[in-house]
């Protein structure tokens, strides 16, 4: 494989190549899913030197071809680091994703829960090639790829979570959390226990309840919806909180101010967080800290702070219409998102929360964050650092190109990522109803933004690779902007105060895949958006992605060192 301009100099020393890290005579148009388009373009400045013979022409023209599809081969894609595979579903089966997690300790039986009500069993789920047996429309099927469907239950309130924990499956239906038992070992519960009830339900139709998620402590969380419209149900305690339930299954009340929080998931310290879906008091979607007597924002769920079990005293009603940091400023409860994804980048509709705990058989982002997007079937990789003991970084791309809206994701025994998915009541990219694919890490390692932590004066970026020294040095190869947001009752709000910031110095870490950047106008509560079209590894390959979002709530009061 030619890896620089400088070995095609060697190969062919008839020509000067003057172009920078590709070939620019070919325009090849790759998406990161791996669909490739060429278009010709001429460019002799950047490509052959004007004064090639025109009796070489056609050899020379060749040559561009070769260049060119070279150029191609070594674009980054998505797909060469994280392949996709997917699963077949019976045609019977309305497979629309709404928990998973494994039958067995092991990690070899997947179950599934369906917004349908349904559980089922999946056999075989790690397949290089699955398919369906006989029975269900493949009449050559290899037995070894066959991978089957079982109904474990049947009958739920539109479960919208399952964890295996301990003596049993939990799931979280809209008026309680139950825990199914097989007692027989037929593959079939047999035993629905309710373990908790304690939290209230109208009949309104958005009162969705999603979990649960096991924490650090070994409490259960579940992150329950507030209702919409104009409640002719009646009100319900409890509706647009996080709540926690013990072993014994006694429930306490942690923070209010949830709107549509359909994803939650602890990160490798234990702590909870969960995803939260744009619309009303919430500027885009975001990722938060579930801090007990915190306030996330929306004010409907305010009204049970009068609740003797609340541990919050009603603030009051939150200010409308004011920038984030000021927003705080006037209601200190009111808890900062530690991760915006901007709108609609970085998604539309977030969901489930997964970190990695695959000790590196999911690639090089160990203990990081995976979250869904159910609109724009997507997933995104979130870093974490805590700054004065509160939670805040940065998002980046990771994979897009899922067949509908990621819902729910569950890492296997192999470091592999099952990926569930439904565009049931809001639509997705895909064209799908619903699906259930497998991401697998090919063993190559991305060149990757790895971690981006902020400092007194900037931010220090790792990578994933050794970067150039001379492309990754140059101030010129980086660009970025801020932005904060409107703390308000419409619905989203686009970015305001949008200006851009002057990178004034980077330098290179001896370690070779370090740099700090020295940055001009760091601003509170404000998402800072970092592009790097200019940074290359030491093999001249540009970045798989080329921008990173780091949400600043606080500056560290130290600068990090650079030898």
């Amino acid at each position: 494989m030619v890896r620089s301009w400088g070995m095609l100099s060697a190969l062919f020393p008839q020509f000067s190549f003057l172009g920078h890290q590709r070939c620019s005579i070919f325009q090849p148009r790759v998406d990161r899913q791996g669909s490739r388009t060429l278009g010709w373009k001429t460019q002799p400045h950047l490509g052959l030197k004007k004064n090639v013979h025109s009796k070489s022409r056609s050899w020379a023209e060749l040559t561009l071809f070769l260049i060119a599809s070279i150029a191609v081969a070594e674009t980054p894609r998505e797909g060469d680091y994280y392949k996709m595979i997917t699963l077949p579903v019976p045609s019977e089966i309305a497979l629309e994703v709404g928990g998973m997690d494994w039958l067995d300790a092991e990690k070899n039986r997947l179950l599934i829960c369906t917004r349908r009500g349904d559980v089922w069993l999946v056999d075989n789920p790690y397949a290089d090639a699955p398919r369906l047996a006989n029975g269900d429309g493949d009449v050559n099927a290899d037995t070894k790829q066959v991978i089957t469907y079982k109904r474990f239950a049947r009958g739920l309130h539109e479960p919208l979570g399952l964890l295996r924990h301990k003596d049993g499956i939990y799931i979280a239906q809209r008026a309680e959390l139950t825990r199914l038992q097989d007692t027989n070992g037929d593959d079939r519960a047999d035993v629905f226990k309710t373990v908790c009830d304690q939290w209230e339900t109208s009949g309104n139709y958005h009162e969705y309840a999603f979990g649960p998620k096991l924490d650090g402590k070994g409490f259960m969380w579940v992150t329950l919806n507030r209702s919409f419209g104009g409640e002719p149900e009646g009100r319900a305690h409890w509706r647009g909180w996080a709540v926690k339930i013990d072993p014994q299954g006694k429930m306490y009340p942690v923070c209010p101010g949830l709107r549509s929080p359909a994803g939650l998931g602890a990160n490798v310290a234990g702590d909870m967080f969960y995803t939260e879906n744009q619309g009303d008091w919430v500027a885009a979607c975001r990722l938060s800290h579930l801090k007990t007597g915190s306030f996330q924002g929306n004010p409907f769920s305010l009204r049970s702070c009068d609740h003797p079990e609340s541990p919050l005293k009603n603030p009051g009603n939150p200010p409308n219409g004011v920038n984030l940091e000021e927003a705080v400023k006037r209601m200190p409860s009111l808890m900062l998102p530690a991760v915006w994804f901007p709108y609609p980048r970085m998604g539309r509709s977030s969901s489930d929360v997964v970190y990695d705990d695959a000790d590196g058989k999911f690639g090089p982002f160990k203990h990081q964050i995976f979250v869904g997007d159910q609109s724009t079937s997507i997933i995104i990789r979130i870093f974490l650092e805590q700054v004065d003991g509160e939670y805040q970084g940065a998002c980046f791309p990771f994979r897009e190109g899922f067949q509908c809206g990621v819902m729910r994701m569950c890492l296997g025994k192999d470091g592999s990522m099952f990926v569930g998915q439904t565009n049931r009541g809001w639509g997705s990219r895909g064209g799908k109803p619903y699906g259930l694919q497998r991401l697998v890490w090919t063993g190559k390692t991305p060149f990757e933004i790895h971690e981006m932590r902020a400092t007194a004066d900037g931010f220090e970026l790792t990578f994933t690779r050794p970067v150039d020294l001379k492309t990754a040095g140059d101030v010129k190869s980086y660009s970025m902007k801020c932005w904060t947001y409107n703390h308000h009752s419409g619905y989203g709000c686009r970015p305001i105060n949008t200006h851009n910031l002057s990178v004034k110095s980077a330098m290179v870490n001896s370690d070779g895949r370090s740099v700090r950047l020295i940055v001009d106008g760091l601003a509170i509560a404000y998402v800072h958006e970092l592009r790097l079209p200019g940074v290359r590894d030491r093999d001249g390959n540009p970045l798989l992605h080329l921008e990173a979002y780091y949400t600043l709530n606080r500056i560290p009061q130290y600068a990090l060192t650079v030898p």
